[in-house]
This record gives structure tokens, sequence and C-alpha cells, in this order.
């Protein structure tokens, strides 16, 4: 059952348009915010990194007697409520839309019209705003974007409707992932003078605080699906040279999943070698450097490099779910 409501969002959510659900989504936001408790104000500063613990909860809880309420009534019904969520999360159609448009602007030489695409796209995710001047900086930081969208918006949320039982994996993950981005948009709003402490700096100064926040929940449920992620791509792409890469970068980076899956990505689609996990770094600009035809040819080959692991993702979790591998594997 699991798989057959995968199988019937993937093929919906490539034809139904990609602002169906920005109202939906923008009332989530705005609920979720209404649902925190501000502990600072109760007189509770000392555990403020719990209060992003309720909506999620919340959510869960709803969801779950929502879930089994319609089981009770038709699994046709529990089936239903697993697709709209799965069609709520998935972002798969309007990144190959951003993508192959910018790859179109690139080919008639429209660099300007390919810029405000992507840097718009990049606003809308993470509110950052890169200085880019010319195609190869542009092509650069859209496949450092793509590939942390395609692992949040399409294969973590794959892998965890798979693994849990009902839409409990995906409403989990969904809440953890909001709570990410509230928690920087919030430290932006405050204007903190100095910068945002990184995961290996929280860790070192309050391992318990840190593990319970919502970045680290989102990088011990992204763990499993990166490797997955950077696995497929060394067996569709070149495996030695995707296994070196992650080796690589994930000496510079302890808590990323993003860092090596880029450096995987990177080296997959011939842009620059497996150091390249990071905008500043030298090999990026060594990166810019390539000829046109190059940089065009990688954002293409970035995009149909995503599409190849969708595909052998599905086909990898039809064999499963024959198997009788998945929870509720009933097909």
């Amino acid at each position: 059952m699991s798989y057959l409501a995968l199988l019937i969002a993937v093929v919906c959510e490539t034809f139904l348009p990609d602002g169906l659900f920005t109202r939906a989504r923008d009332w989530v936001d705005r609920f979720n915010q209404e649902l925190e408790i501000n502990l600072e104000a109760l007189g509770a500063p000392g555990y403020t990194h719990l209060q992003w613990l309720v909506p999620m909860l919340i959510w869960i809880l709803g969801v779950y007697f929502l879930y089994q309420v319609l089981w009770t009534i038709s699994p046709l019904a529990a089936g239903f409520l697993s697709v709209f969520l799965l069609l709520y999360g998935l972002r798969f159609r309007h990144f190959a839309v951003v993508f192959t448009n910018a790859q179109l602007f690139l080919n008639q030489g429209d660099f300007f019209r390919a810029r405000e695409l992507l840097l718009t796209w990049m606003k809308e995710y993470d509110g950052s705003e890169p200085v880019v001047h010319r195609p190869g900086e542009l092509v650069f930081h859209a496949i450092y974007h793509g590939t942390e969208r395609a692992l949040r918006q399409y294969f973590s949320l794959f892998f965890w409707f798979l693994v849990l039982p009902g839409p409990m994996g995906l409403v989990v993950y969904m809440m953890a992932h909001w709570s990410v981005i509230r928690e920087r948009d919030v430290w932006q709003a405050q204007a903190f003078a100095h910068e945002r402490p990184t995961m290996q700096e929280a860790w070192e100064s309050n391992k318990l605080k840190a593990a319970i926040s919502p970045r680290f929940v989102l990088f011990a449920m992204e763990w499993l699906p990166a490797r997955l992620l950077a696995l497929t791509v060394g067996l569709v792409a070149q495996l030695d040279d995707a296994a070196l890469a992650w080796r690589t970068a994930k000496n510079h980076s302890r808590f990323s999943n993003r860092a090596p899956l880029t450096a995987v990505f990177f080296t997959a689609v011939g842009l620059v070698g497996g150091t390249a996990f990071d905008p500043a770094s030298k090999a990026a600009s060594e990166g810019q450097l390539l000829s046109e035809e190059n940089q065009v040819q990688a954002l293409q080959q970035f995009r149909q490099l995503i599409f190849k692991c969708a595909v052998v993702w599905l086909l990898a979790t039809l064999v499963f779910a024959i198997l009788g591998w998945l929870p509720s594997s009933m097909l």
C-alpha cells in the first residue's frame, strides 16, 4: 500500500501545477508559528531549545489520529491521506522546471534570465543571495543548492515515508525540516551581531542541547538517505570517484550530509574535483573557468542524474514492496 501511494503521488506531482500547494504551505507555516510556545517569555529560558518540539508533537498526534480514523473507515481513505501529504512535500516538478528553463536560457546565451530564475529559486528556499557575475558561478551555485533541495524535497521524503508505516515518517521529517528553517529565520530576524554557530561548535559547547536541536535531528534523519543517494550516484556514474569525493569532503565536515553529497554530484558531472563542497573554495573558483559549453553540459548532466537516481529508487522500492520488505508493503 505504501509503494502504491508513493507511485500515485509521484505521477500526480509530475502533472499538477507547482503553485497548487503554495497557499497550503503558507497556512501551515503560520499555523506552526502559532503552535510555538515562547518558553523564554514564560520564565524558562534554559529550555528554549525544546520549544520546536511542540508543533512537531501536535502534528504527529493529529495525523496519527486522523490516519487511524480513516483506516477504520476505509484503507483507501487512509491511502488518500498519504498521497495528499506526499504531494504537499514533494517538489520534484518545481526542481525539474527550474533547471530545464535555466539550461535553455544558457543555451540561448541569455545569462541574465538564467541568473534571475536561479537566484529567485535559491532565495525562496533559504534566503541566500549569492553574488554571481559569470555563468560558471551560476552553474556552481545551482548544483550546490540543487543537491540539498533534491535530498530534502524528494529523496529523504521517499525514504521516511517507506521506512515508517503510514505517513508518520513523512510528518516527522517535514516538521524537523520546517523547524530548521524556522530556527534560521528567527536567528536572522533577531539580527545577531555574530555568525550563527555551526553544528560542530554547538556540539562542543553542549552535547545534550545540540543532540536535541532541530539541526542535529535533521542531520540524523538525513544520514542514511544521503549515503544511499551518494551510492546511487556512484552506481549510475562512477563509483570509485564518488567514494573518493565523499571521503575527501567528509573529512572536512563532520556534521554535514550536504558537503560530501555535493562533492559527489560535482565529481559525477565533471565540473570540479571532489573537494568542491563550499562555494568559497578554491575548487569552486577553478570550476568557474570552464568553457560555457562544459558549464551548460554540467547543469544538464546534474538534472539528468537526479532523474536517473529517482528512477533507480522507484525501481528498488518496487522490488522491496514485492518482497514484502516495506511497512504495509501490500501492492
